[in-house]
């Protein structure tokens, strides 16, 4: 582990390293050095550098968006500093959860209601189904016995049986990763359209979905990255304005949006990327052939 570069390490931290290290072991490597991310992506910027700089690695991946305020030298060299490092559970998941509240759950029958058996009256479909479709592996979960018998009675009485039927289907034929990838594809492509659409065959599901709303759903996620944000520079004793570059990784980070934030708080001259998708693969290398030579 590299304790020269990264921060003390937490209890859960620690039984993570303890259990891959327990595991390269045992498929057969005996010299394992573990890095972070934002360290591997800094090296990977740091290698177009003939000079010294203060930068922010902004992380923006699947799960989580993580920041570091780290000082950098030409090449990647000796002598890279982390001076803060701070993260949130908000990035491309969340995103995709956003268009699923918004546009997939209503599809589904989300704020219809059903005849309750019995009692001839009616009573809404319960919300909280809809919550497991924000995680596509959540989904089994609906799989549970009483559920089962839950949304076989809600099908029997449905308003909207065909919209509450593709919820069914997808928890019986277990195409929530189907419908995640549909939602995330169509996310993908609003980084450079206006518009697209969430579809898939196998529920006959087409619907439109717009670059203007799609930034107006996520604009409590994005308030909540900027304020980590700007811990992460308290915590760093920096001002925005003393940061030489902003280095943009991972598949958020292309979200026009969120690269529009960091360009606010930075200025748009300061925002680079290039290297989305690449960074963190390319600059780990580069510090396993420094420290192994």
């Amino acid at each position: 582990l590299a304790e020269t570069l990264l921060p003390q390490i937490d209890a859960d931290d620690a039984r993570a390293i303890a259990r891959m290290r327990e595991a390269l072991t045992k498929a057969g490597f005996d010299d394992v050095v573990f890095e972070y991310e934002p360290v591997g992506a800094a090296f990977s910027y740091a290698a177009r550098l003939d000079h010294e700089e203060m930068i922010v690695v902004a992380d923006f991946g699947g799960g989580t968006t993580d920041f570091s305020v780290m000082s950098v030298p030409a090449g990647g060299g000796d002598g890279m500093k982390i001076l803060s490092t701070g993260g949130v559970g908000i990035s491309g998941d969340a995103f995709d959860a956003r268009i699923i509240d918004a546009v997939v759950a209503p599809a589904f029958g989300k704020g219809t209601a059903y005849t309750v058996d019995g009692f001839g009256g009616e009573a809404p479909i319960p919300a909280w189904l809809y919550s497991h479709l924000r995680r596509w592996h959540y989904l089994s979960f609906l799989k549970e016995e009483s559920t089962v018998k839950l949304l076989d009675r809600v099908s029997q009485g449905a308003r909207e049986p065909a919209k509450f039927e593709r919820l069914v289907r997808v928890v019986e034929e277990d195409l929530g990763l189907p419908l995640h990838r549909a939602v995330e594809g169509a996310k993908t492509r609003l980084s450079s359209e206006a518009a697209d659409r969430v579809t898939l065959r196998e529920l006959d599901l087409d619907l439109p979905l717009t670059r203007s709303n799609f930034e107006n759903w996520l604009v409590e996620d994005l308030d909540a990255i900027d304020g980590v944000l700007d811990k992460v520079l308290a915590k760093a004793n920096i001002q925005a304005k003393n940061i030489d570059r902003v280095f943009a990784t991972g598949g958020s980070s292309l979200v026009p949006s969120v690269r529009a934030r960091l360009a606010a708080k930075f200025g748009e001259e300061k925002v680079v990327g290039g290297e989305e998708l690449t960074s963190v693969a390319w600059g780990l290398a580069a510090r396993a052939r420094q420290v192994f030579g």
